[in-house]
């Protein structure tokens, strides 16, 4: 009765502020469990029920059975899910509602590397002048085109390499809840913390 309590509280107090409209998690690669599995369903009706347009989930680790857990487990899910990994991107889900990214593995520095070696190529077959790359022409070439408001981290201080473009200008939040224990409670905690905070952009 208490949580129920304290969730509406904590609603109500997210309500009165900017809510973030895309949002990024990362797990570490143990969190794939049963328990975890129906956590990521939990977080993805969490992020519908505050209006989120996008939902950005990193698993570290790209484990073959991790995917193949994912792909079964949210194949129905009311949601367009894609899953980003190191062979490409695989689309499940019932393509309505809530845009969910998941990627299993697939991390900031190799998308960067990534982008750079499609421009690199560009330039080689004299399709782009060297003088024209810029911060632009970068992000088109990025796996991922979101920029999270908020990024989460369960269970411990440390931040991985996801996004570390996207997310330049992000506000973090860390939790040391390890996931198997994360709540409703503790994603709302973050997202009204979020919401007090005066986003600066790097200035």
């Amino acid at each position: 009765m208490l949580h129920y309590l304290y969730e509406r509280l904590l609603e109500h107090q997210i309500s009165k502020g900017p809510v973030p409209k895309c949002i990024a998690v990362i797990l570490g690669s143990g969190d794939l469990d049963y328990r975890g599995l129906n956590l990521i369903e939990d977080l993805m009706d969490w992020s519908k029920s505050l209006g989120l347009s996008s939902l950005i989930i990193y698993i570290s680790g790209d484990i073959y059975e991790g995917r193949e857990k994912l792909i079964s487990f949210l194949s129905l899910a009311s949601a367009d899910i894609s899953l980003h990994t190191d062979e490409g991107v695989k689309r499940f889900g019932s393509g309505k509602g809530i845009k969910i990214i998941i990627s299993l593995g697939f991390g900031g520095k190799r998308e960067v590397t990534e982008a750079f070696k499609k421009l690199l190529k560009d330039v080689e077959n004299g399709l782009l002048d060297p003088e024209d790359i810029d911060e632009i022409t970068i992000e088109k070439n990025l796996r991922f085109s979101q920029k999270p408001d908020l990024v989460i981290r369960a269970g411990g201080r440390q931040l991985s390499d996801f996004m570390i473009w996207q997310a330049a200008y992000s506000e973090l939040f860390f939790t040391e809840v390890n996931w198997s224990s994360f709540r409703k409670i503790d994603f709302l905690r973050a997202i009204r913390d979020c919401g007090k905070r005066e986003r600066r952009f790097g200035i």
